[in-house]
């Protein structure tokens, strides 16, 4: 808990009972020390600079500026932030906006603590480096990605442009390639050989069925897992268990 205590935040929004009711939370969860709380984006860009906190819970709408204005007045800016908004369609926005996550209105406690935990490790590695990445004197070799792909189906092969499939949906040992302009092509291949061969490309498994390629995702939803809907309207859930590594590889590809 000590160790926890070391770790600094601000509360930025304008909204007085969504800041006394992040702060209540974060006093009961006592993993963090709230140093200040704003009431505005000018505000929370002075609280900033004089006092270097190492998390920032910010409000995506405010009346002098948006958290996404604020943030691009700060240089330089090293501090881990987690957007709070009543409205989900920002979910996209903030994460490429380097967020490390983001929590709607009124933000529930179990989330809250999923979100403080990643920050919490995220901020500890930074501090210790050494600790999150191991030297090693080993050569990576560089991943390749494609641009085109032979997908195996009964009748042959078709060639078809990584970047034209939306998404890979798992049928057995069979997958489901799904277009925007075209039907599905039945591989006869599975997800999991699909998934090894995308990833480099892009694409990142969001549940047991699905494939996504992060390019096509159009919003994300929070919820459980959540879901993805993808920029032709199809909604697509993410396992509880993909749901942080999907974030982390938005916040990646941004």
């Amino acid at each position: 808990m000590e160790e926890a205590l070391n770790i600094t935040a601000l509360i930025i929004d304008d909204d007085p009972m969504s800041r006394k009711h992040l702060k209540s939370n974060l006093d009961k969860l006592g993993k963090v020390k709230v140093l200040q709380v704003c009431e505005s984006g000018a505000e929370g860009i002075e609280a900033i600079k004089q006092l270097q906190p190492d998390l920032i819970f910010l409000d995506v709408e405010m009346p002098d500026m948006s958290g996404f204005d604020m943030l691009k007045r700060i240089t330089p800016f090293s501090q881990e932030v987690i957007f709070t908004t009543s409205f989900d369609q920002y979910a996209i926005r903030a994460i490429k906006f380097a967020a490390l996550d983001y929590l709607l209105k009124p933000v529930q406690v179990h989330l809250l603590q999923e979100a403080l935990d990643t920050a919490i490790e995220k901020i500890k590695s930074k501090r210790s480096p050494s600790l999150a990445q191991p030297a090693t004197n080993a050569v990576t070799p560089p991943v390749k990605t494609l641009d085109s792909l032979a997908i195996p189906t009964l009748e042959g092969l078709l060639f078809v442009e990584v970047g034209d499939i939306i998404w890979c949906e798992s049928e057995g040992r069979y997958t489901n390639v799904c277009f925007a302009e075209k039907k599905p092509i039945m591989a006869s291949r599975n997800l999991a050989e699909f998934e090894e061969l995308l990833t480099p490309s892009g694409f990142v498994r969001v549940h047991k069925s699905h494939l996504i390629n992060l390019k096509h995702v159009k919003r994300y939803i929070r919820g459980e897992g959540g879901q993805v809907i993808m920029d032709n309207g199809k909604a697509l859930d993410v396992g509880r268990a993909f749901k942080q590594k999907l974030l982390e590889k938005i916040e990646q590809f941004r």
